[in-house]
C-alpha cells in the first residue's frame, strides 16, 4: 500500500545549487497537510499533484493483514495474529478501500509532468513503488527525479519524455540511464559519471548539464566529446556551442 502525500512545490536547478520555485495553486493544495488514504471522497489525480511522495510501507503493528496490495497486482504476504475473524474481516476490508482510492487518484499514465524528487527512498518498498509507478507514465514529456539516490534506470523506458532531470543522484555511466528516444533536454548534474562511454542515441538532444561530475575535471575536452557525439546539441552545462568548437568539429 502506497501512502503519496501532496506537495506544494516543485524543483528547478539554477547554477550549481536546487532552489525550490512556487508555482500556481493546484487543486491538491487544499488537502496538502493529509495524506490520500484519509480522503475518502476526493477527487484530486495524479496530473494534479507537484510532488507526491512515497512513504514507508505499512509498519507492523500487533495486527497483521492477510495480504496487503503493495504496487499494482502484487501482494505482499504479512503474518498477524487477529483476535477473531470478525476484525481480520475488518483489517481486509480497510486495505480494500486504500488500494481501490489509489487506483482511482492514482492517473500516472496520462500525466504529463512529474515530479518525484526527494523521495528519501530507504527501504525496498519504496525503490519498489518509486519503480512501479515510473513504468507508468507513458504520456510523460517531463520527469524530474532529483536527489533519490538512483544508480540504475535501464530496465525503463519513457516513450514521451523530452526533458528529464537527474540531477543529484549516483549514476555512474551513462549505459545506466532510461531509454528516452524523444529526450531534448538531460540534467545530470551533481552525479558520479567519469567517462564518457556508452554514450546512448538522443536523436534530438540539444541541452544537457554535466557540472559537479568527475568526467568535468578527468576529460578537459569533455564539451567537444558531447558535440561531436551528439550533432543536435547546442547547449552543454549553461554554455552554447563556441564558433571555436563549431570549427574543432568541421576539422575533424
Amino acid at each position: 500500500m502506497s501512502v503519496i502525500k501532496p506537495n506544494i512545490k516543485i524543483t528547478k536547478h539554477s547554477s550549481n545549487r536546487v532552489e525550490a520555485a512556487n508555482f500556481e495553486k493546484l487543486p491538491s493544495y487544499q488537502y496538502r497537510h493529509v495524506n490520500w488514504s484519509d480522503l475518502k471522497e476526493m477527487n484530486i489525480t495524479g496530473p494534479n499533484l507537484k510532488g507526491p511522495r512515497i512513504r514507508a510501507a505499512p509498519s507492523l503493528k500487533d495486527k497483521e493483514f492477510a495480504h496487503i496490495p503493495e504496487a499494482s497486482a502484487n501482494y505482499q504476504p504479512h503474518i498477524y495474529n487477529f483476535s477473531s475473524q470478525q476484525e481480520r474481516r475488518v483489517a481486509n476490508r480497510e486495505v480494500k478501500e486504500v488500494q481501490q482510492l489509489k487506483n482511482k487518484v492514482e492517473d500516472w499514465e496520462n500525466v504529463v509532468k512529474v515530479n518525484l524528487s526527494y523521495q528519501e527512498i530507504g527501504g525496498q518498498f519504496q525503490r519498489h513503488m518509486l519503480t512501479a509507478t515510473l513504468k507508468k507514465l507513458l504520456r510523460c514529456e517531463t520527469l524530474i527525479l532529483i536527489d533519490n539516490r538512483l544508480t540504475d534506470l535501464s530496465g525503463l523506458t519513457f516513450p514521451c519524455v523530452k526533458e528529464l532531470n537527474l540531477s543529484l543522484n549516483i549514476f555512474t555511466s551513462f549505459k545506466d540511464l532510461p531509454k528516452c528516444p524523444r529526450i531534448r533536454v538531460l540534467n545530470l548534474t551533481g552525479n558520479k559519471i567519469s567517462e564518457l562511454n556508452n554514450l546512448p542515441k538522443f536523436s534530438d538532444l540539444t541541452e544537457i548539464r554535466l557540472k559537479n561530475n568527475p568526467v568535468v575535471w578527468i576529460l578537459p575536452n569533455y564539451r567537444q566529446i558531447l558535440f561531436s557525439k551528439f550533432p543536435t546539441l547546442l547547449i552543454v552545462d549553461g554554455l552554447s556551442r563556441t564558433e571555436t568548437e563549431k570549427l574543432q568539429l568541421q576539422n575533424d
